[in-house]
């Protein structure tokens, strides 16, 4: 497999590979012509199906998948879920905090 080029990628892919380079946590997000939107990440268990329930909440404007914590740098979705990296899965959301609070968020998760 060949590493993903985020900056490649349309909104908020360059946002994600960058914090993600520089180790940081994001909590907001800009757009361009827009208010900033607010961001929350989840983790435990498996992304897949919680990703699929905050894409259907009004207010979230996208989400996206990977890991957290853990000692290796690129674990391998293999790699994640043999429990050898330490990693946990994970999903980013990005929210419109005007249509969808930080509460609803919570009581999805």
């Amino acid at each position: 497999y060949g590493k993903m080029d985020y900056d490649q990628l349309q909104h908020p892919g360059p946002e994600l590979g960058q914090a993600a380079r520089e180790g940081k946590v994001l909590v907001t997000s800009s757009r361009s012509n827009d208010e900033p939107l607010s961001i929350a990440t989840f983790a435990g268990g498996c992304f897949w199906g919680i990703e699929l329930a905050y894409q259907r909440i009004v207010g979230v404007e996208y989400t996206a998948v990977g890991y957290t914590q853990g000692d290796e740098l690129e674990p391998t979705y293999g790699q994640v879920c043999s429990g050898s990296t330490g990693h946990t899965e994970a999903l980013i959301v990005y929210y419109d905090p005007k249509l969808c609070s930080y509460d609803t968020l919570l009581d999805t998760f």
